[in-house]
């Protein structure tokens, strides 16, 4: 993905057409773990707020559950509308940034990844099974960076 900041604010947007490809298919996938509610891929999405208290993190949770999950189907819905060659505002990237995110952090939940081991893919040899998703989260981080670099420029 390319980013480029424009004079009038937005930035314009470049994506090949595998890497589209790619966002698509995870938002897809995704969009059906959402639905299941207590799927253990979704643990970094809806994070407990009270770890000693079950009832004050129930509470918590019936507050904002539903307002989590329409913020998160909101910017899985953007990702899939990715064109190869789009301009949007900064708000409208910041949403597309949210989007990426939510991917890698169920790719990365999904593939055992902590903030310890989250750089050790040089570890995962090619012939490993989980090699190309290990790509993918990678991607979505590298991605993740030239969004924040663009912004932040």
């Amino acid at each position: 993905m390319m980013i480029t900041p424009l004079k009038n604010g937005a930035f314009k947007v470049e994506t090949p057409d595998w890497q589209i490809q790619i966002f698509r298919q995870l938002s897809q996938e995704l969009k059906t773990v959402l639905s299941e509610r207590n799927n253990y891929l979704t643990t970094r999405l809806f994070p407990v707020a009270y770890q000693s208290d079950k009832a004050a993190n129930a509470e918590y949770e019936q507050l904002t559950h539903e307002e989590l999950l329409q913020s998160h189907l909101a910017s899985l819905k953007l990702i899939e509308e990715i064109s190869n060659n789009a301009e949007v505002s900064e708000s409208t990237l910041i949403e597309i940034m949210q989007g990426i995110n939510i991917l890698r952090l169920v790719l990365g939940t999904r593939l055992k990844i902590d903030d310890e081991n989250a750089e050790s893919s040089s570890e995962i040899s090619e012939s490993h099974p989980d090699h190309n998703l290990w790509l993918v989260f990678h991607l979505l981080g590298q991605t993740l960076s030239t969004i924040v670099d663009s912004i932040n420029h």
